[in-house]
């Protein structure tokens, strides 16, 4: 994090002294066995929340090995899992990619990513669930992972497209005076296709960058994705969409083409990570066109703890 970033630049709000956990006492109307609350995280978020703004629980459930960070919000339970990325080369993880999972708290009953961030009823609850997420991915990332590892967080667009220019990263930037994982560890995702405007894309790709984010193109060959706003980006890492494997797998002359757009990508300095692999011949395929990296279910699914090993 810059040395000019201090905990109390962003937001104003935390300096409140008569802003206790009164405004987050409703979250979690429902009790969940094992809860933990950390009153220091749940306050950190609160002072993320717009006024009258409800800001969720977090803190910890379970005991010993089955202990998780979690967040209560709206009703629901939100968890993280992570999936492993896999160097090509050796076939072990060298990073993880962290998604949410949710559960209703009167119940159990599992809410799909679709469903829970079609949820949001306003631009403002939107930004907030995508800042939760973050937050308990990176909590739950950091009490487990290697030193060398390294963490995939998804930014969603309309987040980005809310903040005025600048202010991207000040979120991530204060959550890291909780945390001590490095920005250099961070790879943060854009799905650049949701973009309109190439020039706004741009900066939130430099401001990123310049707090020492590294950030990656998710799902690249999806709709209208070109290698214009790729030479404009310049990202570290670009994810070939799961749509385009499959493509490849079946389709001649877009195999013969997957090495070549691979080829693109390194020329541009950018490391490729091929995801969405099921099967033995779509992992063939991903190592005959040069990947640096894959991912999919042909390797492990998504899980709670973080798998060294996934061979």
């Amino acid at each position: 994090m810059p040395a000019t970033l201090t905990l109390f630049d962003q937001p104003g709000r935390w300096k409140r002294a008569d802003r206790g956990l009164a405004e987050v006492a409703g979250a979690a109307a429902l009790p969940l066995p094992e809860f933990t609350e950390q009153a220091h995280w749940t306050r950190f978020l609160a002072d993320w929340c717009e006024p009258g703004q409800r800001a969720p629980s977090i803190g910890y459930q379970g005991e010993g090995d089955g202990r998780e960070i979690v967040a209560l919000y709206n009703g629901l339970v939100l968890r993280s899992v992570f999936q492993p990325i896999l160097s090509a080369s050796t076939l072990l993880p060298v990073a993880f990619e962290a998604m949410v999972r949710a559960k209703t708290l009167k119940g159990g009953e599992l809410v799909s990513p679709d469903e829970l961030f079609a949820r949001p009823g306003s631009q403002t609850q939107g930004i907030l669930l995508d800042r939760i997420c973050r937050f308990i991915h990176l909590l739950n990332f950091e009490r487990q992972a290697p030193d060398s590892a390294t963490l995939y967080l998804n930014v969603g667009t309309l987040h980005l497209q809310a903040l005025q220019r600048g202010q991207h990263g000040s979120f991530m930037g204060a959550m890291q005076t909780l945390c001590s994982v490095a920005p250099s560890r961070i790879i943060l995702e854009i799905t650049e296709t949701r973009f309109n405007d190439r020039d706004a894309l741009s900066a939130i790709v430099h401001s990123f960058k310049q707090r020492g984010y590294l950030v990656a193109i998710d799902d690249f060959g999806a709709r209208h994705s070109n290698f214009d706003r790729l030479w404009a980006l310049t990202p570290d890492i670009v994810k070939i969409d799961r749509e385009l494997l499959l493509q490849a797998d079946s389709n001649p002359r877009v195999r013969k083409i997957l090495p070549k757009l691979v080829e693109i990508m390194h020329d541009l300095q950018a490391s490729v990570v091929c995801e969405g692999i099921e099967t033995s011949p779509q992992h063939d395929l991903a190592l005959s066109s040069g990947a640096d990296l894959l991912q999919g279910y042909f390797f492990a699914r998504p899980a709670r703890d973080l798998k060294p090993d996934c061979q």
